[in-house]
């Protein structure tokens, strides 16, 4: 690509997005979310943490639930051997 090409392209892009602004309150918006931000990272992932909270309390379920299947497995294991050696 030569530099007329991208300086034409520029040109066609800036007049196709001409009548391009934000919507109304778009820098209050923004300069609010600034402000929660720096009242904390735990404050700014409120949103986010809400989202994934419920996925994170299943995951720490079903490894509970999976770390009490192994311990009975060890335990059968280790109770029905009486004297032969457990090789892991």
């Amino acid at each position: 690509m030569t530099d007329e090409d991208i300086d034409a392209r520029l040109a066609r892009l800036a007049g196709a997005t001409d009548g391009v602004k934000p919507r109304g309150g778009f820098s209050s918006r923004v300069m609010a979310r600034i402000g929660e931000e720096q009242l904390g990272t735990l404050y700014a992932l409120r949103a986010p943490g809400r989202r994934f909270l419920p996925l994170g309390m299943l995951a720490a379920a079903l490894a509970m639930v999976w770390a009490v299947s192994v311990s009975n497995q060890v335990n059968e294991a280790l109770a029905s051997s009486d004297d032969t050696e457990l090789s892991w």
